[in-house]
């Protein structure tokens, strides 16, 4: 079975025609209207992914702190501010990052999780 072509599925009309000339004229001032080109940061050595950043030393170390932290806790109990607060300074302080992956959103909760099919982040979702 052949792919139809567009003039096949969408019915040509005058709103078709219009988005037609706007987009045309988009691409004469900008060239590409929807390039797909990211560029990723390179914190970890190489271009970053989620499981790169993960596992570079600095973000590995405090991540492994931070497990530390936690398994001295009761069941729970949530770690002191002032140990998270000095351990999100010290990940502030590596910069910012550019990283792509899958955006999920878990069945109930205010968090969404990024995803590079290896590993996944954690984020607050924000409505």
């Amino acid at each position: 079975m052949a792919i139809p072509a567009f003039d096949e599925i969408i019915e040509q009309n005058d709103q078709t025609a219009a988005r037609h000339e706007h987009l045309d004229a988009l691409r004469s001032l900008v060239g590409n209207a929807y390039p797909n080109k990211f560029e990723r940061s390179s914190l970890s050595g190489g271009e970053d992914t989620i499981t790169a950043v993960l596992d570079h030393g600095p973000v590995a170390e405090i991540a492994a702190e931070m497990a530390e932290v936690r398994s001295k806790l009761a069941a729970g109990e949530r770690p002191p501010a002032e140990i998270k607060d000095a351990l999100n300074k010290r990940l502030k302080a590596l910069g910012s990052i550019r990283v792509a992956g899958r955006l999920t959103t878990p069945p109930r909760g205010n968090f969404v999780h990024l995803t590079d099919g290896i590993s996944r982040l954690q984020g607050l979702r924000l409505n």
